[in-house]
């Protein structure tokens, strides 16, 4: 990878957190106990925008994995034990995007089929697309107190983002964890930018000198 490249990689997580925030307000399902008839009737009164909602949410898992690999590139020789500890980044990274994948396929199943499967076959792919999220979740948890451990541990960014990862992946072992992932798209613009602050010519200009 050029040195351009590794420099521009941290600013991956930008479109990640941007495209997620659009998913959210877009994309939406039923609730877990609706009948496969509401299902129906929901998806044909909100198709265009759940299309939208779930392509930008597949889009954003494209850009997060970019992101958490340049995570994984930035700590590994920071010392403190970061190596290893943004190797495990890396892997609850990897869950938090299959667990996205997952989400959305099922949202775009349920949008395609609707029509040509039975009122039960629909309850029933509403129900996983509400609560497969094992997962999305086993992989925040570990993302989140890995990468943050990893910041306190090297000190190779400022050491309170660390502590919000942290408090992030205690929160996200409890049963309203997944909200935990919206301070995680924040959290995302802010390393994003001071990653790329740290490693881009400003920064190595000091050196130089």
């Amino acid at each position: 990878m050029s040195d351009r490249l590794r420099r521009l990689a941290p600013l991956t997580g930008i479109p990640f957190a941007i495209l997620l925030i659009v998913t959210f307000n877009l994309a939406d399902s039923p609730g877990l106990h609706s009948t496969g008839t509401h299902v129906i009737q929901y998806y044909n009164d909100h198709k265009n925008r759940n299309i939208i909602g779930d392509l930008c949410g597949a889009l954003g898992v494209v850009f997060f994995l970019f992101f958490i690999t340049s995570l994984r590139s930035y700590f590994k020789d920071k010392g403190g034990g970061a190596d290893g500890l943004s190797m495990a980044a890396l892997v609850g990274g990897i869950f938090i995007g299959v667990g996205g994948a997952i989400f959305t396929s099922l949202d775009i199943a349920l949008i395609d089929a609707r029509h040509d499967i039975s009122p039960q076959a629909v309850q029933a792919l509403n129900v996983l697309n509400n609560d497969l999220f094992f997962p999305f979740e086993i992989g925040l948890v570990v993302f989140s107190l890995s990468i943050g451990l990893a910041i306190i541990a090297s000190g190779a960014l400022p050491k309170w983002l660390g502590w919000v990862m942290v408090v992030i992946g205690v929160v996200a072992l409890s049963p309203v964890g997944f909200f935990g992932f919206f301070a995680v798209l924040i959290w995302s613009l802010i390393v994003s930018i001071a990653i790329y602050r740290r490693t881009g010519p400003t920064a190595a200009a000091p050196a130089t000198t």
